[in-house]
């Protein structure tokens, strides 16, 4: 663990979000924002590979990790978490800082930039196609995207509002994981780090709420969502995992953007490392060098290193 490990939470209107950093607060800030059904413990291989010289934070979104959930009623969307960092930035004081995310939070962080220009120096995506992929529904599939997410969801509103789970033991939990995302048992202990409660008799529960599983993406046209993305955009570097098992044609789509990206944005940087969408945990040590690199440049410089 590195030194300076601190906890606490932040309150906004519908409850507390459960924060955790590493490093001097004196130094420059980088947000982490962590994706889907995870938590900032996903983090935690990768902090320990990165150098001391920022002032690393993460928070758990709501529903996740140690944090409150949204309050009952509507679905949630990507666009809710924009405000869990709007909120964020704001008690942390911060005129700016570099954001690094994973999955969904390369979405999540677009849109919080086009909203809030200016805060964003540098932007670190690891591996954003899978979630990106998901965006070819509402534009293309409407129909299949919203019975997906709005249909389904109502269709079994108790169930979604629930926020019970099935007990397990503490090695049925890490086998779970170990499972469902090929990872060690080493790394499966660190990512349920913040996601077990206990409830006796040693069993546990994962904190992970129902609805959480339906977060859905944004409504939006591919041309939308490409302005998302490239409206004043800080230097950008995305690290692409060479194992992609996102599904055609979402693919596809997810590949032509960030293809354009590298293309017209002078400022933008694309490397792939070898593994699977969380790389980051499982070889953290293959992703650094890049991550590194590039806070170091300019985002100009790394375009022809890398």
């Amino acid at each position: 663990m590195k030194k300076n490990t601190k906890e606490w939470t932040v309150k906004l209107p519908w409850g507390k979000v459960a924060m955790i950093s590493w490093g001097s607060r004196w130094k420059p800030p980088i947000l982490l924002v962590h994706g889907y059904m995870d938590s900032a413990a996903t983090f935690l291989p990768l902090v320990q590979e990165l150098p001391d010289t920022y002032y690393y934070v993460a928070f758990d979104m709501p529903g996740h990790g140690k944090s409150d959930a949204f309050p009952p009623g509507l679905p949630v969307t990507m666009l809710s978490i924009v405000e869990v960092i709007r909120g964020i930035v704001e008690r942390m004081k911060w005129d700016s800082f570099v954001y690094l995310s994973h999955s969904m939070g390369f979405v999540i962080g677009s849109f919080y930039n086009l909203f809030y220009p200016g805060k964003v120096t540098k932007m670190v995506h690891l591996d954003p196609g899978p979630p990106l992929a998901l965006h070819y529904y509402p534009h293309h599939k409407t129909q299949y995207w919203y019975h997906f997410y709005y249909d389904n969801f109502y269709r079994n509103f108790p169930s979604w509002l629930s926020r019970n789970s099935k007990n397990l033991t503490y090695d049925e939990a890490i086998d779970l994981m170990v499972r469902n995302r090929s990872l060690t048992e080493e790394q499966a202990e660190a990512v349920l780090s913040r996601a077990l409660i206990p409830v006796g008799d040693g069993q546990f529960r994962l904190s992970w709420e129902a609805r959480m599983k339906k977060i859905a993406t944004v409504p939006v046209s591919e041309e939308i969502l490409y302005t998302a993305i490239t409206e004043h955009t800080p230097p950008t570097l995305f690290v692409l995992a060479s194992e992609n098992k996102s599904i055609q044609p979402g693919r596809q789509f997810a590949s032509d953007i960030l293809d354009k990206c590298n293309l017209m944005l002078p400022n933008c940087t694309s490397v792939t490392v070898p593994g699977g969408h969380d790389v980051h945990i499982t070889n953290p040590e293959v992703v650094v060098p890049h991550v590194v690199d590039f806070l170091k440049g300019d985002g100009v410089y790394n375009k022809s290193k890398l």
